[in-house]
């Protein structure tokens, strides 16, 4: 199961990478400069994304009502 809410994670997170791609390629062409910063790097969201995961949780965390937060604890998994 959780190698399942993984990979629907990893897929999130690549749409929303391929979207900040696209939208910065538009705002180029269109010649603006782009607004969210550097250019999305999958490899870095990647490897960001599994260091968040492999942390520790803090002992005393409020409850995390964010999308996520939800899906991790619909899983089980927070």
């Amino acid at each position: 199961m959780l190698a399942v809410a993984y990979t629907l994670r990893l897929e999130d997170l690549a749409r929303d990478v391929h979207a900040h791609t696209i939208g910065a390629g538009i705002a180029r062409a269109l010649g603006m400069e782009q607004v969210a910063g550097d250019a999305a790097d999958w490899d870095v969201a990647k490897a960001l994304f599994d260091a968040e995961l492999a942390a520790p949780l803090a002992e005393t965390a409020e409850r995390d009502d964010s999308p996520r937060g939800i899906k991790l604890r619909a899983l089980g998994v927070a």
